[in-house]
């Protein structure tokens, strides 16, 4: 093994503090050389590539922009149908989620205008796209006389700090040179609050509030002095975080089913922080749409069951939730091809409606991948009514209130197959395709829903 230079003539004064006893960084050998050259040369690769993906996304969301005022003759806002199925185009085509798409090009073209600098930074491969669109977020209220300023030091942070750190030092410089406009910064930001939901892995998921700081510190604060409490009695077992996890869901779950405190009591618990967020909110019982083998449903075997909106559970978790259900619907599938034979209508069960079976088939929303639950999608006709389109299974698709607007408005042209698979075509050339996670069996579905089919008699003559 070949030495340091220097590795070997250490003294110690007595002190304990020898300096020729650190490492010699400076003398770095060809190899660790070269693999840090190789690395950074990598990392401008990536960078370049990257830059390069959000000029050709702008270029087109430009031209975009540019054929549909053409067309319409005006200028069209961030919320018409067509920016959003020009979005979701890019979205098939680069496989991420519309809202991705939006973001990318929203920080891209307000980096490109208002940080000349710190863009041709990124076109040279100097920066990363989180770290420019991290400078870009940090404008928002700067009026044109202190961008200068902040373009440059902009340009300088991309390229020597972290993404996180760029928008924490820009978002300081930001209320330095632009003090007054802190307040109706935030004021704005607070009328972008919003709760989201996302898969992880292992039949978890993520629930996410973005509310203001004094909101997210009171809640947390309190979740984990809650769980504090907790965590110190006899026989619990539980760490902090399974203990703030858990009290979070009862606050929750617990809390939305009973009516909210009256706007005059005392104890309302927003009056600390000055703000009544709702105070006539209803009772209600939240639902969720599980679709549970019938044999995982006994125990006979532990096949995943699916959630709606989210993914893959467990079968255990899935009996969990069917021990505790008010409703459900039992379904008679094909053990081959997963096609549905047909939906119980006894009145015990849930009415088996059509609706009932556009869920089992598609129990999220199809256009965009939102991950919206089935019921609480709307129902589309896919050859609208007033063109002749039928109320039949295969005429019917499980949709987001924005995606149904965007195919309403013509952008997409939707066909379905009998089995419910959905083709997407968009007018810039996209295709997309969905699979049904059940299918339905033709030519007659409409006997699924009608009684003869189900009644006693045929019943036993099946049985």
């Amino acid at each position: 093994m070949q030495e340091r230079p220097g590795a070997d003539d250490s003294s110690d004064d007595g002190s304990g503090d020898s300096a020729s006893a650190l490492p010699d960084f400076a003398s770095l050998d060809a190899r660790e050389a070269l693999f840090t050259s190789a690395l950074e040369q990598a990392d401008r690769v990536v960078n370049t590539a990257e830059a390069m993906r959000l000029q050709v996304m702008l270029a087109g969301f430009d031209a975009m922009l540019i054929e549909e005022q053409a067309e319409t003759g005006r200028a069209l806002r961030p919320d018409d149908a067509a920016v959003r199925a020009f979005c979701l185009h890019q979205a098939n085509v680069l496989r991420v989620s519309r809202q991705t798409v939006e973001r990318r090009i929203d920080d891209g073209r307000t980096a490109r205008e208002k940080l000349p600098t710190t863009w041709a930074v990124f076109l040279e491969g100097l920066a990363s796209e989180e770290a420019v669109r991290a400078a870009a977020r940090q404008t928002i209220g700067l009026k044109a006389g202190a961008l200068t300023e902040f373009d440059a030091k902009a340009a300088d942070l991309v390229q020597t700090v972290k993404a996180a750190v760029v928008e924490k030092r820009l978002g300081l410089l930001r209320d330095r040179l632009d003090p007054n406009g802190a307040i109706e910064r935030h004021e704005r930001a607070a009328t972008r609050r919003w709760v989201s939901a996302r898969l992880d892995s292992d039949g978890m998921a993520v629930l996410e509030v973005h509310s203001t700081a004094i909101d997210i510190a009171a809640m947390y604060d309190g979740i984990r002095q809650a769980a504090i409490d907790l965590h110190g009695r006899d026989g619990e077992h539980r760490t902090l975080g399974q203990l703030m996890a858990d009290v979070a869901t009862d606050v929750v779950l617990h809390g939305l089913a009973v009516p909210a405190a009256e706007m005059d009591d005392p104890a309302y618990p927003m009056e600390r922080i000055g703000s009544l967020r709702a105070p006539h909110r209803k009772a209600v019982q939240a639902t969720v749409l599980v679709v549970v083998p019938a044999d995982t449903a006994t125990g006979a075997r532990n096949a995943p069951a699916e959630l709606a909106g989210m993914g893959a559970i467990d079968a255990e978790t899935a009996r969990q939730v069917i021990g505790h259900t008010k409703t459900w619907t039992r379904v008679a599938v094909d053990p081959i091809d997963d096609s549905i034979l047909g939906i119980d209508s006894h009145d015990r069960y849930i009415p088996a409606g059509l609706k009932k079976l556009l869920h089992l088939r598609t129990p999220s929303c199809v256009g965009d991948d939102c991950g919206l639950p089935a019921h609480r999608a709307d129902i589309d006709h896919i050859t609208r009514v007033e063109h002749d389109g039928r109320t039949r299974h295969d005429n019917l698709q499980v949709l987001c209130r924005k995606s149904h607007q965007m195919k309403d408005e013509g952008y997409f042209d939707v066909q379905t197959l009998p089995d419910g698979t959905i083709h997407w075509h968009d007018k810039w050339g996209g295709n997309r395709i969905t699979r049904p996670a059940l299918t339905v069996r033709t030519p007659s579905p409409v006997e699924l829903f009608d009684d003869p089919p189900f009644s006693r008699e045929r019943r036993q003559a099946v049985g």
